[in-house]
């Protein structure tokens, strides 16, 4: 990168103390949707209004299915931040239940089936179509009837009164998102199951995809990161990271220091493009002193960190350092015009994932004996 440049986004380091308005939300519709109806291994309603979860009033379970096609409308590289589920409830006998959502561990189908009258009884099953025993009938069986589906719950939600409902981002729903990002050949959607699936009647019936109006049809809802742009992780805000003693920074920072109840906050500016370098690493609400950035390969701990002096450790694997820089104000940045930039100091190649922490000096004893804190932490996708 030429000296101009630098020049230019060395200033914005200085100014800019916070993120870029990096993230992007995108709100998709549903690809396919269909219902699993346990009474028959023929029955199914790949273009019905409806999809159902629950049992109806002859003891029979439905379970539904859903699946958004992530890879097509998400840049590849990408790392999802926040994923909301939206279904529109139209029809129940039953009171509020929470309604679960799991994923789906095999591909099934929707075909041309169209249950009549209010949908609850299904109709025969055409090629393609999802059934109980069959995920593409008329000869691919699921491993278990009723769906082949994690038993872990990706995101649940209380469903009462016909309305709109909306189930929540949970680290659970992001990861099934971000794997349907990074592998759409294991992007098999979501089974809608009701948690009670032994009285009667507990069904509900949520609005499909094929439903005439647009606005109550499946959405799925996903905020991300494009490749380039920073993300920050591991936090010491009692989202589950607990600080050395119980020193707790605010959302999004490290734990609490001797000088900021807030806690270390390290940001970036720029494109983290190993051919343009704009890439600026940022950290404020330190004490004065040294400050030593890096940077590593590996979220350490999955990303929650672990105890590391008054501060949590998050980003470990192959450690580089990158530079010692002294906080002034509370601040610093790195690179400055005089560092060599990122990519070329950290032999950073495009593709790579690379997590940035900053470590810091505290010489006020204000948790342990340990004089150090750290800042929480950054990571990125390097693009070309």
């Amino acid at each position: 990168m030429n000296l101009m440049n630098r020049v230019v986004w060395a200033a914005l380091s200085v100014a800019a103390l916070s993120f870029p308005a990096s993230a992007n939300s995108v709100t998709l519709g549903a690809q396919l949707d269909n219902t699993l109806f346990e009474e028959s291994n023929s029955e199914s309603n790949g273009l019905g209004d409806g999809i159902f979860a629950g049992v109806n009033g002859l003891g029979q379970i439905r379970r539904g299915l859903i699946q958004f096609n992530v890879a097509g409308s998400i840049p590849a590289g990408s790392t999802i931040t926040n994923a909301r589920l939206v279904l529109f409830m139209s029809k129940s006998n039953a009171g509020p239940l929470n309604v679960d959502l799991h994923r789906c561990l095999a591909q099934w189908g929707e075909g041309t089936s169209n249950a009549p009258s209010g949908e609850g009884g299904g109709q025969t099953a055409t090629n393609g179509d999802a059934t109980w025993g069959l995920r593409v009938f008329p000869s691919l069986s699921w491993t278990t009837a009723g769906g082949d589906f994690s038993p872990t719950i990706s995101s649940t939600q209380l469903v009462g009164g016909v309305g709109s409902y909306t189930w929540p981002s949970t680290p659970a729903l992001v990861a099934d998102v971000q794997s349907f990002l990074d592998s759409p050949s294991t992007n098999f959607g979501w089974v809608l199951v009701n948690s009670d699936e032994l009285s009667a009647p507990t069904a509900k019936r949520f609005w499909s995809r094929n439903y005439v109006t647009a606005g109550v049809r499946p959405a799925l809802i996903v905020d991300y990161t494009p490749p380039g742009q920073p993300t920050a992780f591991c936090f010491g805000d009692g989202t589950g990271t607990a600080c050395p003693c119980a020193n707790s920074g605010a959302t999004g920072r490290g734990c609490a220091n001797s000088v900021d109840p807030n806690g270390g906050f390290l940001t970036a500016t720029g494109t983290a493009s190993v051919s343009l370098d704009t890439f600026v690493l940022q950290g404020s609400g330190m004490p004065n002193g040294s400050a030593l950035y890096f940077q590593g390969t590996n979220a350490v701990n999955g990303g929650s960190g672990v105890i590391f002096g008054d501060g949590l450790r998050c980003a470990g694997g192959t450690v580089v350092r990158l530079a010692v820089k002294t906080n002034l104000s509370g601040a610093s940045a790195y690179p400055s015009l005089v560092d060599f930039p990122i990519s070329v100091k950290a032999g950073t190649v495009a593709g790579q994932v690379a997590r940035y922490q900053c470590w810091y000096r505290d010489s006020a004893t204000f948790c342990s004996a340990s004089l150090f804190n750290l800042t929480n932490g950054v990571q990125v996708t390097w693009i070309p």
